[in-house]
């Protein structure tokens, strides 16, 4: 059974994704990744790479891991 911080961080994925899909994006969830992408939304022309965050803090571990990733791919990862 999942743990009560996991639930909420799916459940702030679900509400985000909700949102980008009102806005006409598609959208896919990295559930379970442990990766800096969480969530990737696609649009006509565009493509958003999203980390999900409550506070949009991200721990000196995660902000490496993010920019390695970002650098490595030629991408930008946003945190909302």
């Amino acid at each position: 059974m999942p743990n009560k911080k996991y639930e909420h961080g799916r459940e702030r994925e679900y509400r985000l994704m909700a949102k980008l899909r009102k806005e006409g994006w598609f959208c896919i969830r990295s559930s379970g990744s442990h990766t800096p992408i969480d969530i990737i939304a696609l649009k006509r022309g565009s493509i958003r790479f999203i980390q999900s965050k409550k506070t949009g803090y991200l721990s000196p571990q995660e902000r490496k891991e993010k920019e390695d990733l970002e650098r490595e791919l030629g991408i930008e990862i946003e945190v909302l």
